[in-house]
């Protein structure tokens, strides 16, 4: 069959099912949510238990997934990922050659085929997994050696600041050792291409179908690895187009609304809604278009197995319809969840407008104004009205406290000088202003002694502890100065390092010090530390509420648009972390004119457009 009469003959097929196909879609991913979310959390509770601990968090999570014990459980969870994927082809495989009647008893039929299927499939997710993993782990390993060799003579952040030349080379090698490992990948896809209908057509195990789907693609793995690659590349470029067009909708919203985070609001709610629709069908026709060109590859590889006008056959359906019943049922349940789910986040919205004390946090000061952890930048955050300042601290090599984010100083002064290498006289010699820009040139590298000096009796400060391995006495020196400049009652500690907090809580037992982290894996809120400093897209209602009830705070970094401020708000968050005080203030300000409808839009734009509005 020619590819022209192939895809006329997918897209007959498709007009004919696609309703089928759109409720197999919708209810698969219904179902992996019920199912599968339930297994990845035991067994990623079960993960972070045997690692002694009730929580992992950040480098933690890495360290211990790369022991044993946490290998076998990341391939499990790989294979149920898989076998989720698996799953729905092989539903959409069997909708597009069933051929009994057209009722409602169809969806039960093949979900019946499918529950007989479950251990199969999830056998031959788990061979797949594993194989592509030995398959990817030469590539990876050899991506990360480069990494190391020629890209950590720095501190990364120079790197992603400044993009210099072996960036660009190191990666472009990391890239085509990347692009070689898809290729390779591709081509292992393309031999196991009809490994799931023959499965379905019972005609082997999981291991000898793969073994027969290897043998059959023979000669023609080459081209199917090519329209498979086509396929991701379609497919990557449809999502990215959403996201770029999301991306323009919000900036565009944030600059029509002006200062008012009413008008943002509605902008908001209408945009994120029409972008999850958009990702929605994306998603489902890329699927089906996937999976009816597996039906054609088999049906070309192993003719007279299956009708081939099966598919666009009509059925006459059963004499017994009970539809009317069926969808006035479905209608009842629809409306009943609808408005249960309405009035609990209408009373969260309530909640919301009886406001809760949040403290404006400036991250690094007043970094999106000023340059980041400098006197100037700390400065203006008070002006602007911030509760605490946030630093970052590291000791030199003469064992002085000093205020600077980065292990070296390239990306703020453009010299390669290591902070534990260095003393604070050739710190204080580099120009850390200009970069940001001239006006800043007299800038220099400040010691924690002269932030709190600049911050006392105005703001609080919280003291990021940063750990690059060469550290000496940081715990011991920070409580040295903090009680020198008086400010024990006005300063908090975190760090990404949980060991670190923990021996500053044994130095220090009263002071608030709390676990700075991005990810997490088990239940952080039950780490024995006062707060929690999380990144935003961690911070959702249930995890703050069982802080709230174990005692501990929640803080919320970076947050810098006006309307995920807000969300956080009403999340009640204990503080958030931005580089923009002045205007966190100013929608803290603003929450009190909202009404309950749009503190609720508000919520909603927040929870769906999420990972992008933090990056604002």
């Amino acid at each position: 069959m020619s590819i022209h009469a192939s895809i006329s003959s997918a897209a007959r097929l498709f007009r004919a099912r696609w309703k089928l196909f759109l409720g197999i879609h919708l209810s698969v991913s219904l179902l992996s949510f019920v199912i599968l979310t339930p297994l990845y959390t035991t067994l990623l509770g079960w993960l972070v238990l045997t690692s002694g601990d009730v929580a992992l968090t950040d480098e933690d999570i890495v360290m211990f997934i790369l022991s044993p014990k946490g290998f076998v459980v990341f391939v499990i969870a790989m294979a149920l990922l898989a076998t989720g994927l698996v799953f729905e082809h092989a539903a959409l495989f069997q909708a597009a050659i069933d051929r009994g009647p057209e009722d409602r008893s169809r969806l039960i039929r093949i979900g019946r085929k499918m529950v007989g299927h479950a251990w199969p499939l999830f056998q031959l997710g788990v061979r797949m997994v594993l194989h592509a993993g030995l398959v990817a782990a030469p590539f990876l390993a050899f991506a990360g050696w480069i990494f190391v060799r020629y890209l950590t003579e720095y501190d990364i952040n120079y790197y992603l600041a400044e993009r210099p030349p072996e960036l660009w080379q190191t990666g472009g090698v990391i890239a085509l050792s990347l692009l070689l490992m898809s290729w390779c990948l591709f081509r292992i896809f393309a031999g196991w291409v009809i490994a799931v209908p023959l499965l379905l057509t019972n005609q082997g195990d999981p291991a000898s179908v793969l073994a027969r789907s290897r043998q059959v693609a023979g000669a023609a793995r080459g081209k199917i690895a090519a329209t498979l690659a086509l396929w991701a590349l379609v497919t990557s470029v449809l999502f990215a187009g959403s996201s770029a067009l999301l991306d323009f909708g919000v900036s565009s919203a944030i600059r029509l609304s002006g200062h008012s985070l009413q008008v943002l609001a509605y902008l908001l709610g209408t945009l994120l809604v029409a972008w999850s629709l958009l990702n929605m069908m994306i998603a489902f026709f890329s699927t089906a278009a996937l999976s009816l060109g597996l039906l054609r590859l088999f049906q070309q590889f192993e003719p007279g197995t299956i009708d081939p006008a099966a598919s666009t056959e009509r059925v006459p359906a059963s004499p017994i319809r009970h539809w009317r019943p069926t969808v006035a049922a479905l209608a009842v349940m629809l409306v009943v969840v609808s408005g249960t789910a309405a009035w609990v986040m209408l009373r969260t919205a309530d909640r919301q407008a009886q406001g809760h004390p949040v403290e404006i946090i400036a991250h690094r000061g007043a970094s999106a104004e000023a340059p980041e952890n400098t006197l100037a930048a700390i400065s203006l955050a008070i002006e602007q009205g911030a509760d605490w300042v946030e630093i970052d601290v590291q000791e030199t090599r003469e064992g002085e406290v000093v205020v600077i984010h980065d292990s070296d100083l390239m990306k703020v002064g453009r010299a390669p000088l290591m902070i534990h290498q260095a003393s604070l006289a050739e710190l204080q010699d580099v120009d850390i202003g200009s970069w940001y820009s001239p006006d800043f040139a007299d800038q220099r590298v400040p010691t924690l002694a002269s932030v709190l000096e600049l911050a006392r009796g105005k703001a609080g400060v919280i003291i990021e502890l940063k750990y690059y391995g060469h550290e000496q006495q940081l715990e011991e020196r920070v409580a040295a100065v903090v009680e020198a400049a008086g400010m024990q009652d006005r300063v908090k500690l975190m760090s990404l390092s949980l060991p670190g907090i923990r021996r500053m809580k044994i130095l220090r037992p009263a002071w608030p010090a709390g676990l700075l982290s991005t990810v997490g894996l088990g239940d952080v809120s039950r780490l024995n530390v006062d707060f929690f400093a999380v990144n935003a897209r961690s911070a959702r209602r249930a995890f703050i509420d069982r802080a709230h009830q174990r005692g501990r705070e929640v803080l919320v970094w970076t947050v810098n648009d006006p309307a995920q401020i807000s969300a956080m708000i009403g999340r009640e968050v204990d503080g958030i972390i931005t580089d923009k005080p002045g205007q966190a203030r100013q929608v803290r300000l603003e929450r009190g004119e909202l009404d309950l409808f749009e503190l609720l839009i508000i919520q909603l734009a927040s929870r769906i457009g999420s990972d992008l509005l933090t990056d604002q």
